[in-house]
């Protein structure tokens, strides 16, 4: 049965002239209503036509006939397919051969394609299928059936070729994106050997100093019922503890708990070794260790609303411990009765500046005073050195505190991000609206997006009352900055500041009116929890717990996958934390690979301030990669990211179950090269189908033919037009 199909081959700007063929048919109807209706018929014919030639129509003719059902077949050609079989050939090379002598059979069923599956699925000849060998990377499955089913046209069905050794967690991802039925061919030896293989260990993302925590390991055994498995937990090389386990059946999952003690703080190694006579099985992975509390010093120079929200706020938090004092009498207050009549305890200065300085974590000092107390400069020179040797210092401004407060020349003032005003009134009442100085600052994102942020400190209520500064000191960052105000050397009045000093951080914060933020909550519902998130992370950043480093890499997934070239991501700020570009660097990259040599590793700038580093040749073992940037021949930052690479294993045994759950989950079937089940698998294709297809193409507008038509009929509606006396 034949047919005919019209179709129109223009390019874009060809089928542009068409349509204005046609608009100037019907702008110029106007044109012709004094002229005969012959005329008129055959001008709009010769538009018609123009259009038409235009548009390039090609006329197809069509077939009907019988169309093979179309099966995509993918061999997997991961390392484990090396793995000699039951004849000691490779398992890639049993697949081929098995493929090989059923090809006639095949393509006289189905229009048959070939792929290759590892990373994603590669598309074979039969040629290339008689030589395929087993590579380096691991079967990604997902991606290599979504490969295989989005070829044009798609496939009605695809057969998976593999020994089942892909990750069991990827089998309803891999249905799912096949799209279509799979069937499964088990290749590999006919009878199961024992085996072990230990999964992913389920471990905290961090834990607390001192303190206990859960590590989970569950280890899968095959052939193993009756015996005793032995579960090793190992911290740096030494066992921390173990357990003897015994399979039940022959397919079993050991389940083994470890209670496990933070002895440090940092990076913890640990390996999870598995035993059972002479198999064995391994596992490494880190775990993060942080300090469960911080320490704070709270010191205010008198009662505020400022002091009590953010006290609060302070003591809310578990992970604070927070030790307060507020001045309710200040010395040259007199007083009536004597002071040991008082319920007022005196002022500890020695032991807050002196003896317990150095237990504290961060240093708070709002509104204070320091000269009204006629402390030693010493007792400011060791809040300096706390500063240096790492702990945190927030100055809190307001009406007593800063010049007047009497720090000005101090040793503490070297410490500060900004140098202080001449003149004790430097406090200036009155309302305004603080400008973001640094919206990238990871202070400032206040963990949301850009859009986000910026929303929320435009919704702000304005503060109340700020602090004049002569200038911003080299290296420091201000944040937010008076909208109109200037410094005395010219540039933005800071409002927040910040500043690395020594090992430890600084912030000035020029106002003591952040409590209004708080209290707007109550109006607006979108800023009910700004105050919270602000001052959370002002304390994160301070002690250390907000990441803000200019050199970083993005952190790297719980699990690697087994294939090169591995790829990590490195982003480079500036002093605001705006990306920084590769231009304005000497950036420089060291891989330290297990056997302790190093190489340098291939790095690309993606975008501005983002870099893709690609390590190959990977060695089983831990991997250390670290880059370190310069920036006007400063040094700028540096960063380190240690992980341990497991090449995919040659030796998995052959997995007829995992096979078979694919195959159920897609609505496939399974088989086994061992049995010859192809003609049953071949059964289960659709039945050849009838489709019409082109068998030749016309393609009419290269004919002359459509010349002479059109001058004829150009010609014509001349003839008739001058016989009507028309010119």
């Amino acid at each position: 049965m034949t047919g005919w199909r019209l179709a129109f081959e223009a390019a874009p700007w060809e089928a542009g002239l068409a349509l204005a063929a046609l608009a100037a048919a019907f702008a110029t109807r106007r044109w012709m209503e004094g002229l005969p209706r012959g005329v008129r018929a055959l001008r709009m014919a010769a538009w018609a036509l123009l259009a038409l030639l235009l548009a390039k129509p090609v006329a197809h003719r069509l077939e009907e006939r019988s169309a093979l059902p179309r099966l995509a077949v993918l061999v997997d050609a991961s390392p484990s397919m090396a793995a000699p079989d039951d004849e000691g050939r490779p398992r890639a090379a049993r697949a081929a051969a098995w493929l090989l002598s059923r090809r006639a059979a095949l393509e006289a069923r189905a229009e048959v394609s070939l792929y290759a599956g590892a990373a994603g699925a590669r598309r074979l000849t039969w040629d290339e299928l008689a030589v395929l060998e087993a590579g380096r990377v691991a079967l990604d499955l997902p991606v290599a059936l979504a490969d295989a089913a989005a070829a044009a046209p798609a496939p009605d069905r695809v057969w998976l070729v593999s020994d089942g050794s892909f990750e069991e967690s990827s089998l309803q991802e891999a249905a799912a994106r096949a799209r279509v039925p799979v069937d499964t061919v088990a290749v590999g030896p006919r009878a199961e050997r024992p085996g072990l293989a230990l999964g992913r260990v389920e471990s905290p993302d961090f834990v607390f100093l001192h303190g206990r925590f859960p590590l989970v390991a569950r280890v899968e055994t095959r052939l193993l019922e009756g015996k005793p498995v032995r579960l090793r937990l190992l911290r740096g090389g030494a066992e921390e503890a173990s357990v003897v386990l015994q399979a039940s059946g022959p397919y079993d999952v050991l389940t083994a708990t470890f209670s496990v003690t933070a002895s440090q703080l940092g990076r913890q190694e640990f390996t999870v070794a598995a035993e059972a006579g002479s198999l064995r099985a391994s596992r490494s992975f880190a775990v993060e260790a942080i300090r469960q509390k911080y320490r704070i010093m709270y010191l205010a120079g008198r009662p505020s609303v400022e002091y009590a929200h953010l006290r609060h706020q302070l003591k809310a938090d578990p992970n604070h411990e927070l030790v307060s004092f507020v001045i309710l009498r200040n010395p040259e207050n007199i007083s009536p009765v004597p002071d040991n009549e008082l319920s007022l305890i005196p002022f500890p200065a020695t032991e807050i500046f002196v003896t317990n300085l150095f237990q504290f974590d961060l240093f708070i000092l709002e509104n204070f005073a320091y000269w009204r107390f006629s402390l030693p400069a010493a007792y400011l020179e060791n809040l300096r050195r706390f500063v240096a040797q790492g702990g945190a210092l927030l100055l809190i401004g307001g009406s007593n505190a800063l010049s007047k407060g009497g720090y000005k020349g101090t040793p503490l003032e070297e410490a500060l991000p900004v140098t202080l005003a001449d003149t004790p009134d430097e406090f200036v009442p009155g309302l305004f609206a603080p400008k973001v100085a640094a919206p990238e600052h990871p202070l400032l994102s206040m963990g949301s997006g850009p859009e986000e942020a910026a929303a929320l400190w435009k919704a702000l209520p304005p503060l109340d009352g700020f602090t004049r500064f002569n200038a911003v000191r080299p290296g420091a960052s201000v944040l937010l900055s008076h909208s109109a105000e200037r410094t005395a050397a010219g540039g933005p009045l800071p409002v927040v500041a910040v500043r690395e000093y020594g090992k430890g951080k600084v912030m000035v914060v020029g106002t003591d009116s952040s409590w209004r933020w708080k209290l707007a909550g109550g109006k607006d519902w979108r800023i009910a929890g700004f105050y919270a998130r602000f001052w959370s992370r002002a304390v994160q950043y301070l002690t250390g717990s907000l990441e803000l480093k200019k050199v970083a890499f993005s952190p790297l997934p719980d699990r690697l996958g087994s294939r090169e070239p591995l790829t990590l991501t490195l982003r480079v700020f500036d002093e605001h934390f705006r990306p920084l570009s590769g231009r304005d660097l000497d950036l420089r990259l060291a891989w330290e690979r297990p056997d302790g040599s190093r190489r340098a590793p291939a790095v690309v700038e993606r975008e501005a301030g983002e870099f893709v580093v690609e390590l190959t040749g990977l060695d089983e073992g831990r991997q250390k990669v670290t880059a370190t940037a310069r920036r006007a021949g400063q040094p700028w930052g540096t960063d380190a990211v240690e992980f341990r690479w497991e090449p995919p294993r040659a030796d998995a045994p052959l997995d007829r179950a995992r096979l078979k759950a694919l195959a159920e989950a897609s609505g496939g079937s399974s088989a086994d090269v061992h049995r010859d089940a192809a003609d049953a698998l071949a059964r289960a294709l659709p039945a050849p189908r009838r489709e019409k297809a082109v068998s030749s193409r016309r393609a009419a507008w290269t004919s002359s033919v459509w010349a002479w038509l059109l001058a004829g009929v150009l010609l014509s509606e001349w003839l008739l037009r001058r016989r009507g006396g028309f010119l």
